[in-house]
């Protein structure tokens, strides 16, 4: 599963803020991968300027709202309006920091659009190869959405793994075993506790 999240953090960086406004699916994954990956090969593992440069790429990336409210599935219509807020909160930081985290592992990789397919009028599936070295390359499916004029990413898929269904399920077990004040504990300490959610 650590395996799986690593891939997951590289394949989620898709958008730099420069490419905020793209509205082509395809373009838009080539464009900012090539930008994550000049990221990769040209700063330190760990250093400041690579955490930086990840969380500024993820928080352009994603359409953070819409992601929180998917893993929390129904329970998020259970919620308070302070305890969404807290969530909310407490999930980006997770996101920002788990999968920044991750990304220090890789450097020099390179990111092949293969093919995309339309789902409806607002999802795009782009498939992808992430090629590695000395590595079999790994399988991405990205699932762009078109939000308001704007395409973001919603869901990525690793060796047909979809990253947000399997969060929703860690994020689900955890929400029945301790509430979403157990879930949210989690989410700001997430190497404290070897349950999840999975880092």
């Amino acid at each position: 599963m650590r395996r799986l999240w690593i891939l997951g953090a590289v394949v989620w960086l898709v958008l730099a803020p420069s490419m905020a406004t793209a509205t082509d699916a395809r373009d838009l994954i080539q464009n900012v991968a090539d930008d994550a990956v000049t990221l990769l090969s040209s700063t330190e593992q760990n250093s400041p300027e690579r955490k930086e440069g990840l969380e500024s790429l993820f928080r352009a990336a994603m359409d953070m709202p819409f992601v929180g409210r998917f893993v929390m599935g129904r329970h998020w219509r259970t919620l308070s309006d302070s305890e969404k807020s807290d969530y909310m909160d407490a999930f980006e930081d997770y996101v920002l920091s788990v999968y920044a985290r991750r990304l220090n592992e890789y450097s020099g990789e390179s990111i092949r659009i293969l093919e995309t397919r339309k789902v409806d009028q607002v999802d795009t599936i782009v498939l992808t190869q992430l090629v590695r070295k000395n590595r079999e390359p790994a399988s991405l499916e990205w699932r762009v959405r078109q939000i308001d004029g704007e395409a973001k990413v919603i869901d990525v898929s690793v060796e047909g793994v979809s990253m947000a269904l399997n969060q929703r399920q860690e994020f689900t077990s955890i929400l029945q075993r301790e509430g979403v004040d157990g879930l949210i504990k989690r989410l700001k300490n997430p190497g404290n506790s070897d349950r999840g959610p999975t880092r």
